[in-house]
């Protein structure tokens, strides 16, 4: 007899963060994995929950035949960081200096811990180094750029600037002091030379290096905080470039959300996005394979999505999978939140075997367009505090379609003496996070709409004058299909 697969033994599809869930039990192998395990991309871009925290951990703690490690900003020093400038650089590189020595101490520490061969003087040196200047070999990612100054007692590691030998370098300059990238790139270069003749000499495997979270705890998307981001771009790729004329593989991994990767603007940021940026993209299809890999590891090996949802269509004629991610921004964190909701609700249900139908999908919208609201505060607050005043327009307006017309109207209400942006910038501002899209005519007489979350490549259209709301907001703003008629 054929085994019963049902909902009821199923305590949820996965947690919402990659960080608290056991993702690499069921990690779906994808185009973006293969660049990074090849070494040709150093750049992850991706909405928030589109799957960058489950690739760091699939590296750090899943992959073999390299060493890894997982550096997360959460709690990072920023403002420390911020006084550790280089002033005699452009304005555009004045942290690319910092974030150098900083990838290559992390480097050291990481070459150092899988060592097994303590007695040869360079791995003595730099342990020497790490004890005078930290305590150990194993520093704190926030600690690395705290200390007033770095002392440097081994020939092997000595700094030279100018011809002239250092004993030790000050991270604590005047505003108006040139030497701090002279002195701190003299350092790391004495320091990464090292590094690597160490990890030759015991045949150590390649290294990469995973920046993560590196929005936490951002408010405000201000300049300083992009010109760090650009300095860590910058110092990872020209640290790649040492090592590998080198002769050894190192990769600085920078994972950062796609909003604040637009809002960076340098020389040679269209070149790395062409040719070192990987793109967290996912379909109907991939989101699929990826629960079915988690109902197989949590159900059944052989389960699929089909064994867990009744075949009954939508309102409209729409598969339940469709009509669930068309609520999402194809994501996986949207689609495991949706699943969560509408399992909770299926499980009110004694029948049994238990699977998804209709009603489960229809009440969970409630819990998920309020998850779905929060998510975007997350990503737009930092750019336009203002935002909310848009959704209140919105629900004035109170159906998914809507006008330009109607939208001006209504924001122009709701809008604050202190909110900046004015309707069409809201516009198109809402387009850019997807929480509108706009509607594009076909040259067969047809329409059809567009959002930047589905179609990148579309760009945005300033003379549209038909847009619609996400239908995963249409619960939150208290939104209808159509306008209702009046008598």
């Amino acid at each position: 007899m054929a085994d019963i697969i049902s909902l009821r033994a199923l305590k949820s599809f996965g947690d919402v963060a990659a960080e608290d869930d056991a993702v690499l039990d069921y990690f779906l192998t994808t185009e973006a994995v293969e660049r990074l395990r090849q070494g040709s991309a150093f750049i992850v871009l991706g909405r928030k929950g589109s799957g960058k925290t489950a690739l760091v951990r699939h590296f750090s703690e899943g992959q073999s035949g390299q060493l890894s490690k997982a550096l997360n900003l959460r709690g990072y020093p920023w403002s420390l960081h911020a006084s550790r400038v280089d002033a005699g650089a452009s304005s555009i590189e004045a942290y690319v200096s910092s974030w150098r020595y900083l990838i290559t101490v992390e480097l050291a520490a990481l070459v150092l811990s899988a060592s097994e061969r303590p007695q040869f003087q360079k791995y003595l040196d730099l342990i020497e180094f790490f004890r005078d200047n930290y305590g150990g070999p194993s520093p704190k990612l926030s600690d690395i750029l705290r200390p007033k100054r770095l002392l440097v007692r081994k020939a092997s590691i000595q700094p030279s600037v100018l011809g002239a030998m250092l004993g030790g370098v000050d991270l604590e300059r005047g505003a108006g002091d040139h030497r701090f990238g002279l002195e701190i790139d003299a350092l790391s270069s004495a320091i990464l030379s090292t590094v690597i003749e160490i990890a030759k000499n015991e045949e150590l495997p390649g290294v990469s290096l995973h920046f993560d979270e590196l929005d936490q705890g951002l408010e405000l998307f201000d300049n300083d905080r992009k010109r760090m981001l650009i300095g860590l771009i910058l110092a990872a790729r020209e640290l790649r470039r040492e090592c590998s004329s080198a002769g050894y593989s190192v990769d600085p991994i920078i994972y950062l959300r796609s909003d604040l990767w637009d809002d960076l603007d340098f020389s040679d940021k269209n070149k790395i996005t062409e040719t070192s940026a990987v793109n967290l993209d996912w379909s109907n299809e991939t989101l699929a394979q990826l629960v079915d890999a988690r109902v197989q590891a949590k159900l059944h090996p052989s389960a699929r999505w089909d064994d867990i949802a009744s075949p009954r269509l939508m309102r409209g004629s729409q598969s339940k999978w469709n009509h669930i991610t068309s609520r999402t921004f194809l994501r996986p964190r949207d689609v495991i939140k949706f699943l969560n909701a509408a399992l909770g609700r299926a499980k009110m249900r004694l029948d049994e075997p238990l699977v998804f139908d209709n009603p489960d999908i229809v009440d969970a919208r409630e819990e998920y367009s309020r998850y779905l609201k929060r998510e975007l505060d997350d990503e737009i607050l930092p750019h336009w505090d203002g935002w909310e005043e848009a959704l209140q327009a919105f629900s004035a307006i109170s159906t998914m379609t809507f006008d330009r017309t109607d939208f001006s109207r209504e924001y122009s209400i709701k809008r604050s003496t202190t909110n900046p942006i004015s309707a069409d910038e809201a516009l198109e501002l809402l387009y850019r996070f997807s929480v509108v899209g706009y509607e594009r005519r076909s040259g067969y007489g047809g329409s059809s709409w567009t959002f930047q979350y589905s179609d990148p490549q579309a760009g945005w259209d300033a003379s549209a004058t038909k847009f619609k709301v996400h239908p995963g907001l249409k619960e939150y703003a208290k939104l209808s299909e159509t306008r209702q008629q009046a008598g």
